[in-house]
This record gives structure tokens, C-alpha cells and sequence, in this order.
């Protein structure tokens, strides 16, 4: 920590040792292909944190994903669960998903979020300087998902017709208690993203009631009551394919955005463009008890083993949980600060999909560079 311009109390201070508070479980959950890729940047952004600031955590592997599955007959096995509930917290990976997958198959996530009760699936999509990776500058919307109800429950059956054959069914469950509980989410963090940027909060409601006029219909219904709770933040909503056309077109008009579970992952992934691609989102999934963190981009065949996945979504969601489990350190604004540097100083430092020629570990170790640097000056 010694440097000749820092003054003399100051490196006193910096090289005392530090004052550690209790240790934070947190499992990692690498998965298949991409997944394992990138799990040891986000396990560095944690190691960082740990050993750089007063929190403490420690880090748990664990096994789930495809592999698993094909191992156990379990994607994410019953005591790798009871593990996982020793902890505060969750880093996952990516997993395999097979297509068509085997009958009876749930990728590790969509069991994570039912068994551990992950109502909510937040996806920031926030920019860096675009004049490098290409897309919008300004962008910082929040996608809030209500993230166990609605089609991506999994809650799928075959059945037979005498007039129509085989048929497979699937249920698409909204209720009132999800749709207000992820609702009254979406304008808290309303409010305090108001708070923080001193401008009035805008929460959108994204919804299909124009033909899913029942379990949409009922979702809008429960929003709007939420709404009028909130009455210093400025509400709307839309139909999906509306929002989608004009966010993609103007998506620094947006703030909040609140939908069900299988409209909040189309719009993440849509969006994703606005701010560098897929290999720079990643989601936080909440729960009473338990929050875990993942990158949104899936394992893609094409670029397993290559060495030239971008590792920047794995290492904003490793960031992420930590300002989750620790706050009031704005370890995510810092993490940020470091991505700016980088995007900043030399494009070479950036993987293909983002403009540059970096491998993955040669992106990891550049942000990883400035982002210990940063955490030293605190």
C-alpha cells in the first residue's frame, strides 16, 4: 500500500491491519462449459473484496448444472440445496441445457429460484463508455422479474387428444400475492434510485393484457394498486412489443421496469445490445433468505474452450452480490469505476464481442488490476 504521495497517517492507516467484521458464506456454483469459464473471475472480484476491505467471505464450491444432472438425476441434487442454505449468498455459472432437453430436466436456475423461494430476478442494464463497445451511451434501466410464477415455472405435462394427438400442456400461473410482492419492489427501488440521481422515479409496467386478458390482465391490475401507494413516482405501462420497439429505439427513457417471469427475461436479453451485449449483464435473484447472482449469457457451444468469452457479466455479478451482502462500501460503483478504466484507457484490453482482441484472461487481469487498485485507495 505504500506510495511516496500518500501522507504519513494515511499509510498508517492503509497498512494497519484490518479490522474484519463476521465471515459471509458465499457458494459458487460454476456449472457446465461457460459457466466454469468464468467462475474464477468472479471468485477474484470476491477474493479481492475479502482481502481489501473489512468484509469477509468465504468461498464454497459447489456442484450443479447438466453434467450433474447426468451424474445424480438432479440438475441441483437435494444436499447440494442443504448447502447451499448454509449460505447467505450465491455466485452461479452457467449450465448446459440440452435441445430438446431429457423430459423432466429443469436447468439449475429455474430449480434454484422454486426451492429456494428467488422471487425476484433484478437485471441491471447499465452502459460504460459506448464510444468503445459500441451501443447507447446513458442507458440505466432496471428490469424487475417476477421470477416464480408465469411459464418459466417449468409446470409442463403431456396429454393425449382423440382429435389433436399428443398435446403438451403448460400452466402459466400469475397471482396477486407474486404480482403486488414484486410490484411494491419495483417502486422501492423506484424511490431510491429517485433518492440517489435526484430526478423524479419512473416505473413501466410491461404486460400482454390485450391478449392474455386474465393472468396478464391480473398482473396489470395488481401493479397499478401497488401504484397508487407511490404516488411521487410516475407510472405507465405497455404492451411487450410495444416496449420492446420503443426501448430499443430511445432506452434512456426508461428507469424501472417491472413484468412477469418469461416477458422480464425476453426484455433483458432484447436489451441487452444497448449495453454491450450479453457477456455484460448479469441478474440478482432475491429471496427472504438467500440471493444469488449469475451472468445472463447461458453457455454457448461456439465459444466453450476458446478461451475469448467475455468475463466482464460474471465479474458485475460477483460485484453485484457483494454490495448486496455488504453494503454501504459501494463495492458495485467501484467495480464499475475499474470497468470504465479499462474501456477507457485500451481497447486491446477488451475480449472480441465488446471491440477488442483480448482473451478472457487477459480482460479479467486488466480490470482486475485497476479494480484492486481502487479497492487500495479506499
Amino acid at each position: 500500500f505504500f506510495r511516496p504521495s500518500i501522507p504519513e497517517n494515511t499509510m498508517l492507516r492503509r497498512c494497519a491491519p484490518l479490522l474484519k467484521v463476521e465471515t459471509t458464506r458465499i457458494a459458487c456454483l460454476a456449472g457446465d462449459g461457460l459457466g466454469r469459464e468464468v467462475m474464477p473471475y468472479g471468485k477474484a472480484v470476491l477474493e479481492a473484496i475479502s482481502s481489501l476491505t473489512p468484509v469477509s467471505y468465504e468461498l464454497v464450491d459447489m456442484k450443479c448444472g447438466f453434467e450433474t444432472y447426468q451424474q445424480t438425476g438432479s440438475a441441483l441434487p437435494e444436499e447440494t440445496v442443504n448447502e447451499i442454505k448454509k449460505c447467505k449468498a450465491s455466485l452461479f455459472g452457467a449450465a448446459a441445457t440440452p435441445s430438446p432437453p431429457p423430459f423432466g430436466y429443469l436447468p439449475p436456475v429455474v430449480e434454484f429460484r422454486n426451492k429456494l423461494d428467488l422471487w425476484a430476478n433484478l437485471r441491471p442494464m447499465r452502459s460504460v463508455p459506448l464510444d468503445v463497445v459500441g451501443g447507447r451511451n446513458n442507458v440505466d434501466m432496471i428490469v424487475v422479474r417476477e421470477n416464480t410464477e408465469c411459464l418459466y415455472a417449468g409446470k409442463e405435462r403431456y396429454t393425449q387428444s382423440s382429435t389433436s394427438g399428443k398435446m403438451a400442456v403448460a400452466e402459466r400461473v400469475v397471482s396477486e400475492k407474486a404480482s403486488k410482492r414484486i410490484a411494491r419492489l419495483a417502486f422501492e427501488i423506484a424511490i431510491a434510485r429517485s433518492k440517489k440521481r435526484g430526478r423524479p422515479g419512473h416505473v413501466t409496467i410491461v404486460h400482454k393484457a390485450n391478449v392474455l386478458r386474465l393472468s396478464e390482465g391480473l398482473f396489470l391490475d395488481c401493479c397499478l394498486d401497488v401504484a397508487k401507494e407511490f404516488p411521487d413516482i410516475y407510472t405507465d405501462h405497455t404492451l411487450l412489443d410495444s416496449f420492446m420497439y420503443k426501448a430499443m429505439a430511445h432506452p434512456v427513457d426508461y428507469d424501472v421496469v417491472v413484468t412477469t417471469n418469461t416477458w422480464g427475461n425476453i426484455i433483458s436479453n432484447g436489451m441487452s445490445p444497448m449495453v454491450g451485449g450479453l457477456g455484460m449483464v448479469y441478474g440478482i435473484n432475491y429471496g427472504a433468505n438467500h440471493i444469488m447472482a449469475e451472468p445472463i449469457h447461458g453457455t454457448p457451444a461456439h465459444l466453450e474452450g476458446k478461451g475469448i468469452c467475455n468475463p466482464l457479466a460474471m465479474m458485475r455479478a460477483a460485484a453485484g452480490l457483494a454490495d448486496r451482502v455488504s453494503p454501504g462500501l459501494n463495492l458495485l460503483g467501484l467495480f464499475y469505476k475499474a470497468v470504465s478504466e479499462v474501456v477507457q484507457n485500451d481497447k486491446k484490453y477488451l475480449t472480441r464481442d465488446i471491440g477488442g482482441t483480448a482473451t478472457t484472461e487477459e480482460c479479467a487481469a486488466e480490470v482486475m488490476r485497476h479494480f484492486r487498485a481502487i479497492l487500495s485507495q479506499k
